[in-house]
């Protein structure tokens, strides 16, 4: 039986939360002893990684050493808002793709939008 292989983005995913998870700078090194995976991930693999993300401006990174160390630029929630507004611009019926996430809110989380939207109006 052989181990399912993940996409880059799921990679990307799981080391953006990693690197949400702690406030200083982190290494590559850091980085990938945080990381749970099976098949293990190889330190050049993380270090790819990394490079593709402070190349597309997610995370910044300086110089320590000889190593580089790695911070998110934005936080997890701006960043997910970011791409939801991204994702509505790209649509060809926003307001459907809006009346769509709607329906699929449980009723807390409805509660929780109707608040922040009232809030907002204030």
């Amino acid at each position: 039986m052989t181990a399912e292989r993940r996409g880059m983005g799921e990679l990307e995913a799981e080391v953006m939360s990693i690197l949400w998870g702690h406030d200083d700078w982190m290494t590559p090194r850091e980085v990938l002893e945080q990381l749970d995976s099976d098949p293990p991930i190889v330190y050049s693999t993380v270090m790819t990684i990394l490079r593709r993300l402070w190349k597309k401006g997610t995370v910044d990174r300086r110089r320590v050493g000889k190593a580089y160390t790695y911070h998110p630029v934005k936080g997890e929630g701006e960043q997910t808002a970011e791409r939801m507004t991204q994702i509505l611009d790209a649509a060809e019926d926003p307001e459907g793709a809006l009346t769509h996430f709607l329906a699929g809110l449980d009723a807390p989380r409805r509660r929780q939008l109707r608040k922040l939207l009232d809030r907002s109006r204030r």
